[in-house]
């Protein structure tokens, strides 16, 4: 089943904040998609974020930014997941990786409607 165009939203990241994105991602994505209900929200954000890899290889010289499209929902699942990953690392403000992180919470949550935080 596919989401209508209308739900997808274009989504802006660094290139590195991307690539930390989909390092953190392939990293989980076994254990993700061994759950029957996610299995194929999981491997659909997992084709466009290998597509976003793919793009950024073929060019010589590496934009700093990269733009994917993905839908709510998948923008919504993988902003939850970063949020994970964040609460888990080690809380240095500093750090480029809790940087570039935050950067993909931030630019997740760019097209979702009237956020609540929690």
């Amino acid at each position: 089943m596919t989401e209508p165009m209308q739900n997808v939203q274009p989504v802006t990241l660094s290139s590195q904040a991307f690539l930390l994105l989909c390092r953190l991602y392939d990293g989980c994505y076994d254990e993700l998609n061994q759950n029957e209900q996610i299995r194929e929200l999981v491997e659909s954000i997992g084709d466009i974020l290998l597509a976003g890899v793919e793009t950024l290889e073929k060019q010589e010289t590496k934009p700093k930014n990269i733009t994917f499209p993905l839908t709510v929902q998948q923008a919504f699942f993988l902003r939850r997941l970063v949020i994970e990953l964040l609460a888990q690392s080690p809380t240095d403000k500093e750090d480029k990786t809790t940087q570039w992180l935050q950067e993909c919470v931030t630019a997740l949550a760019g097209g979702e409607p009237n956020v609540k935080h929690s």
